[in-house]
């Protein structure tokens, strides 16, 4: 089903009216409310992966992406540490990390569980890599919030030059949703030292 309402453009990073996909699956399935006042709800689906399946899956859809091989790899983010990225690419051009977090059963922000997701950036913003890629399981709250996009615009500020994507996974690879929802800019940092 395709869905056009008011929400966060990937591209720009603005509110406006946007475009989006969901693939109906039986597993998981929670009622909307949409924005639009022509319609009462919508019914949006989902399937969750668990944190090792997700990250799996996020190999193979690198792999297939960029043309090249992902694994585990440790790298320096400082003298005498190294951190364990979740997938780098063979030739470490491409860092990733992957994190899959859920609103909390009240549907609050996890902000608990989001902490490791900012550590990440922080390790992110430790080493060299034309492209670092922050990859988070989406969740869809009962009011039509996405989780990502909520993530993204509380921490926009420290994220500098990491591109962050919401993964929707569907029942196959074929049917997995990604979209960018923060591109890479600038580092902030970087600038203030260099003048």
């Amino acid at each position: 089903m395709i869905y056009r309402e008011k929400g966060l453009c990937s591209n720009c990073s603005k509110y406006k009216i946007v475009n989006w996909v969901v693939v109906e699956n039986r597993e998981v399935k929670a009622e909307v409310p949409s924005q639009n006042k022509y319609t009462k709800k919508r019914m949006v689906s989902t399937i969750r992966l668990s944190p090792d399946e997700f990250e799996n899956r996020v190999k193979e859809y690198l792999e297939k992406t960029f043309k090249r091989k992902f694994s585990k790899k440790p790298l320096q983010v400082g003298p005498n540490k190294f951190h364990n990225f979740n997938l780098v690419s063979d030739d470490d051009a491409i860092v990733v990390e992957c994190k899959s977090y859920s609103w909390t059963k009240s549907e609050n922000f996890p902000s608990a569980k989001i902490s490791t997701a900012i550590e990440a950036l922080f390790y992110l913003s430790r080493i060299k890599a034309s492209k670092k890629i922050l990859v988070l399981q989406d969740d869809i709250n009962s009011r039509g919030e996405s989780l990502v996009d909520v993530f993204v615009r509380r921490y926009d500020g420290i994220m500098d030059d990491v591109e962050v994507w919401a993964y929707t996974a569907g029942s196959t690879i074929q049917e997995d949703k990604v979209r960018i929802v923060r591109k890479s800019k600038n580092s902030w940092y970087r600038n203030l030292y260099n003048r």
